[in-house]
């Protein structure tokens, strides 16, 4: 197993706080009409059924971050963003199960 396989990296977030749009906003630094727009999209998917009453968790933060980042270094429209960010998480989550694989297959052949 490589070095790098062993470095973990992430943010630290809490996952049980739920902040409303304005909050979001504040923390992207976007205006309430990207956001909105990036949930019409399918990007961020708030709590809640009507604009004045939505929560987002910490999930929704780093997704709309991630997105914006994605935009701004890509130039990706809403759309290609929400495909683009799946298949980011899809990749996540094969990697981690190819980690727990290789895991197993080096414990059964100690």
């Amino acid at each position: 197993m490589a070095a790098e396989d062993d470095v973990l990296s992430g943010e630290l977030v809490d996952d049980t706080a739920r902040l409303d749009l304005d909050e979001l906003c504040r923390i992207c630094g976007e205006p309430a009409d990207c956001l909105v727009e990036m949930v019409e999209a399918g990007i961020i998917r708030p709590e809640g059924d009507r604009r004045t009453v939505w929560r987002f968790s910490a999930v929704a933060v780093m997704r709309s971050r991630k997105a914006l980042r994605l935009r701004r270094d890509l130039d990706i429209n809403m759309a290609g963003l929400a495909v683009t960010l799946d298949l980011l998480d899809e990749v996540d989550r094969l990697q981690g199960e190819l980690k727990s694989l290789r895991r197993q297959l080096g414990q059964l052949q100690d």
